[in-house]
């Protein structure tokens, strides 16, 4: 999730644990900090100056159960003197837990996290959008009025309503895929769906993302819990075949951060690879791209993938795009 939500769960986390034990300043410090430590691993990533480490660093090994243990017990090592009413041992606990939280929210997410480090796959259920304030304003809600009130309750009612929030999505996610399947298969009554893949649009569980694997390539649509009509997919053949000569350390690098759901497709510069976990981005005519596309050039060291930049107008256009879908407009 989002740095500022993280925070909040952290402030949160630290206040159901500490209590009135110690200062409302010290509780939301610690939490504040603690909250937002994992995703510094971003700033780690640009040293490297390649946009392929920068997304296989992140939330990887500092949101490992491996890095909670560390960081839990180095943090009570040298701040446990600011925190003299609190025994080491809960205040650890505390660390942990916060960290845990953190790491615990973002596999609801896309991207998801590699908890268990260094086994090297990242767990995404992706039921719930990077950001979200749906979850975010009555976590908020709760942390601010139990800090206020200095009583426990109201945190941990916020904390409830934002967790119910994300087992709604879970539900939302399954009630949507099981509508796709059906509209796909009266779409395409021979076809074989090998994967089906359904994740939130921007802030909300009501508009998501849909992506149909085939063998020879990928339906895209997306589907509202308001619409009754029948789905409009398009289709973008994988093209694997122009890059399958390339054994290139990159392309399979690609190749695995995608999941496998990837399309090639052509421009004037030569051959880019789209990655189709987070949508598509704009699509007028011949004119497609995707939120994450990759201009491989070859270059004498091997493929070099640069990222394709995105017009900000192209952003507005998607969320005035996805604000109407929530609203119950079809668009055609």
């Amino acid at each position: 999730m989002d740095s500022f939500t993280q925070i909040v769960l952290g402030i949160a986390v630290a206040h159901i644990g500490l209590g009135s034990k110690v200062s409302i300043r010290k509780t939301v410090v610690l939490g504040a900090v603690m909250g937002t430590l994992p995703d510094l691993d971003v700033l780690l990533a640009k040293l490297f100056r390649d946009p392929l480490t920068e997304v296989e660093l992140h939330r990887g090994f500092s949101h490992s159960l491996i890095f909670f243990v560390l960081m839990s017990w180095l943090t009570t090592l040298f701040v446990k003197n600011k925190f003299k009413s609190v025994k080491a041992v809960h205040l650890g606990l505390i660390v942990f837990t916060i960290l845990a939280t953190h790491s615990l929210l973002d596999i609801f997410t896309t991207w998801g996290t590699q908890i268990l480090w260094p086994y090297p796959k990242k767990i995404a259920l992706k039921s719930v959008f990077v950001v979200d304030l749906f979850y975010t304003l009555p976590l908020l809600a709760g942390v601010c009025l139990g800090l206020r009130k200095q009583k426990r309750i109201f945190t941990a009612a916020g904390i409830l309503l934002s967790t119910l929030y994300l087992l709604w999505g879970l539900a939302a996610q399954q009630i949507i895929k099981k509508r796709v399947e059906r509209q796909f298969y009266a779409y395409k009554p021979q076809s074989e769906l090998l994967n089906a893949t359904v994740k939130p649009t921007f802030s909300n569980s009501i508009l998501w993302n849909v992506i149909l694997q085939t063998s020879d390539g990928f339906y895209v649509s997306d589907r509202s819990l308001w619409d009754k009509g029948p789905m409009v997919f398009y289709y973008f053949p994988q093209n694997k075949h122009l890059i399958e000569h390339m054994k290139d350390k990159n392309i399979s690098r690609l190749k695995e951060i995608c999941e496998g759901q990837y399309v090639i497709t052509r421009n004037s510069k030569g051959l880019v690879f789209n990655d189709l976990r987070f949508g598509l981005l704009k699509k007028k005519g011949t004119q497609v791209q995707f939120a994450f596309s990759y201009q491989l050039k070859q270059e004498k060291e091997g493929i070099v993938a640069e990222v394709l930049p995105k017009e900000k107008r192209d952003g507005l256009q998607l969320l005035k795009y996805v604000a109407l879908r929530v609203m119950g407009h079809r668009i055609p």
